[in-house]
C-alpha cells in the first residue's frame, strides 16, 4: 500500500455521508408553530446514507484484508485503518442515538390528536349531517391540516 493518506482518502466519503446524515436530523419545514421535521425517524434510520456508509466501509475492510494477506499493509497503516473504523463506528452510534431520541415539534405532537378529535366529532354527529359533511371535511379539512407547514413556509430566493 502507498501511504496512510490513502486510508484517509478512502474514509473521506464515509465522513461526508455521516455529516450529511447529521444535517438531516433536525431539518424542519414550516412556519412559526407549524413546523415539522422534514425526515421521519424511520426515514433517517433507514436512509441511503446508512447503506452507503456500510457499503464503503465494507469495501475498505475488504481492501485492508487483501493488502494484509499480501503482506502490503504496514503496522502504522493498520493502526490508521482501525482508528478510522472506530471513529466511524462511534460517530454512527452517536448519530443513531440522536435520531432515536429526537423530540417531535409542537405541530407534530398536536396535529395527530387534533385530526383524531375532528374525526371523533364527525363520527358522533347525526347521520344526516355526517353524510353531507364527512365527504367535504375529508376532502378539504384533513388535507389542509397536513399541508399547513408547506402553506406557511417562507420561500427563500
Amino acid at each position: 500500500m502507498s501511504s496512510n493518506s490513502e486510508i484517509v482518502h478512502k474514509f473521506k466519503k464515509v465522513y461526508s455521508e455521516l455529516a450529511t446524515l447529521e444535517k438531516k436530523i433536525f431539518q424542519r419545514s414550516g412556519f412559526l408553530i407549524f413546523k415539522s421535521h422534514i425526515y421521519t425517524i424511520e426515514e433517517l434510520l433507514n436512509s441511503p446514507h446508512h447503506q452507503k456508509i456500510f457499503s464503503i466501509t465494507e469495501k475498505i475492510g475488504s481492501d485492508m484484508h487483501s493488502w494484509y494477506a499480501a503482506g502490503k499493509l504496514l503496522d502504522s497503516e493498520e493502526k490508521e485503518y482501525f482508528s478510522h473504523r472506530n471513529s466511524v463506528d462511534t460517530q454512527l452510534q452517536r448519530l443513531n442515538m440522536k435520531i432515536q431520541t429526537r423530540k417531535p415539534t409542537w405541530w407534530e405532537k398536536t396535529k395527530g390528536p387534533l385530526m383524531e378529535f375532528v374525526g371523533l366529532v364527525l363520527e358522533n354527529l347525526p347521520a344526516q349531517f355526517t353524510r353531507k359533511m364527512i365527504g367535504k371535511v375529508n376532502k378539504i379539512l384533513l388535507p389542509f391540516f397536513k399541508k399547513i407547514p408547506k402553506l406557511l413556509q417562507f420561500k427563500k430566493h
